[in-house]
Parts: structure tokens; sequence; C-alpha cells
């Protein structure tokens, strides 16, 4: 299984059975990743675009990586401390768009900052890949942080969401 790692995290990308675990049964995925069974709340948004995302690991299951969550597990606690989803293969231009969360009690720590940084760095060594995509809520000021943080550039925005892109 691909995974990658900083000092301080590691990104796993979930396959089918551990996107189901995590979804539902997330005592079991901690048991079966070996890592310390802290409590997550995955609220009902979270919990919808996860059961999206599961849908479409199963259609493609040779490629998950790129339909899949990644967790976050912080390296020093051996927990999830978040996650960081790819919406897809790259499309014709080239672009692959991002989605991330932080658990409540792991913000503010630049967990989310270092992964974005990650992943987009990889992202952006794949050789179709060449542009990473994030959007945001207008009013989430700390994902615009992290987004800064980490390179992004705002490029577009629509009503409710500004468009952020790493080249």
């Amino acid at each position: 299984m691909i995974e990658f790692s900083t000092e301080r995290l590691r990104l796993i990308p979930l396959n089918a059975k551990y996107l189901d675990l995590l979804i539902n049964d997330e005592q079991s995925l901690a048991i079966e990743l070996s890592l310390s069974s802290k409590e997550v709340f995955l609220d009902e948004e979270l919990r919808q675009a996860l059961k999206f995302r599961l849908s479409k690991v199963l259609e493609n299951e040779q490629n998950y990586i790129w339909y899949t969550n990644w967790l976050i597990v912080s390296n020093e606690e051996n927990c999830i401390v978040g996650g960081i989803m790819l919406k897809g293969l790259p499309n014709e231009q080239g672009e692959v768009v991002i989605g991330y969360n932080t658990f409540p009690q792991y913000q503010g720590k630049g967990y989310m900052t270092e992964t974005v940084r990650m992943m987009k760095d990889w992202l952006l060594r794949q050789s179709k890949v060449k542009y990473v995509i994030a959007d945001t809520d207008k009013n989430n000021i700390a994902s615009h942080k992290v987004l800064q943080k980490a390179g992004a550039t705002l490029y577009s925005e629509s009503e409710e969401l500004y468009f952020w892109r790493f080249v």
C-alpha cells in the first residue's frame, strides 16, 4: 500500500474495505491499521462525502488512491487527526481536486498545511497532473490560511466559494 510520511504525519489512502470501516466502524479501522483508538466524530456532511468517495472507489478500485480519503495520522499520538480526499483522476486540463478536514481537537497545529503541501507535491510530480485545485467556503478563513501557507493562488470565485490552485 502506498503511504507518505513526514516526521510528524503519515498519509494513508483507504481502499474500499478501510473506507467502509471509517464510515461505519471506526474502532475496527483503528485495530486493522494499528492506530490508537481516539474517538473521531464524523459529522453527517463528512460521512456523506465519505460515502460518495466510497462509491467512486468501488467504481474504479484499481485507481482507488485517486478517489479515496487519505487518513492523516499523527506519528506522535498514532491517531487519526483528519483526512484529505482526492476527487478523481486528472481531467483533460490536468486538474486534480482535493478536499480536506481536520478534526476540531487537532486544528491549529499545522497538520493540514503540512498535509496539503505533501499531497500537492506528490500530485504535481505525476505525469498527467498540471494543477491541484481546492475550493473553500468564503467564510472558512482557516482553510484559506492553510491554502495560502501551502502556496495556493486564489484564481476564481462563485457566490459561495473561492477556488484555489497550485501549479
